[in-house]
């Protein structure tokens, strides 16, 4: 059975974001599991101590722990933000720096060719613009490439002060046409 893994960063819970998200969730097979690393305070930020570069893990034994595992047991993973200033909450920023020991694999020789699909979900309120969502896409990208994930794609909703999901019917195309993308073959890649 699929496992897909839905990491989501907002602090609204009923949100555009989370609208986003459970409409996705709603076509996928298989398990899905939510994650909220909104304001997340029992984690402790990356200390940059390196010790991930000649360990398989993090030197901080803390609830990131848990993380490390629900990723490591997902078949897809899926982030979803709301975009404050052009990039992503500083709450989910603080989480994904502690991703540091995905990378670092590459360092230690270990690291996975992508075995696995992905996808960035990204709402922001003000009116849709070219580089809206530029500095965030390009982070979770960089994300799911270390995470051994390949883009499966992003769906964005500017203008979410407006519109909503409900009114957008252009997203829900896009949405629809991922989770497409989603539940295809993992040979398909």
């Amino acid at each position: 059975m699929m496992k897909t893994l839905i990491i989501t960063g907002t602090p609204r819970k009923k949100g555009h974001t989370i609208a986003m998200a459970e409409y996705l969730a709603g076509q996928l097979d298989g398990e899905v599991e939510w994650l909220s690393v909104d304001n997340r305070k029992d984690i402790t930020p990356c200390r940059d101590c390196r010790y991930c570069f000649t360990h398989p893990k993090c030197a901080i034994d803390d609830p990131m722990n848990e993380i490390y595992a629900k990723l490591d047991a997902a078949d897809r993973i899926i982030f979803a933000a709301p975009v404050y200033f052009y990039n992503i909450p500083g709450s989910m920023k603080a989480v994904l720096d502690r991703l540091q020991v995905y990378w670092a694999a590459i360092i230690r020789g270990g690291r996975k060719e992508p075995y696995r699909k992905g996808a960035i979900l990204l709402v922001g309120g003000a009116p849709e613009s070219e580089r809206q969502f530029l500095g965030a896409s390009t982070t979770f990208q960089y994300m799911l490439d270390d995470l051994g994930a390949v883009c499966e794609g992003i769906v964005t909703m500017g203008g979410s002060d407006k519109k909503g999901l409900a009114e957008r019917p252009d997203v829900r195309k896009k949405l629809d046409e991922l989770a497409e993308r989603l539940c295809q073959n993992g040979s398909d890649n």
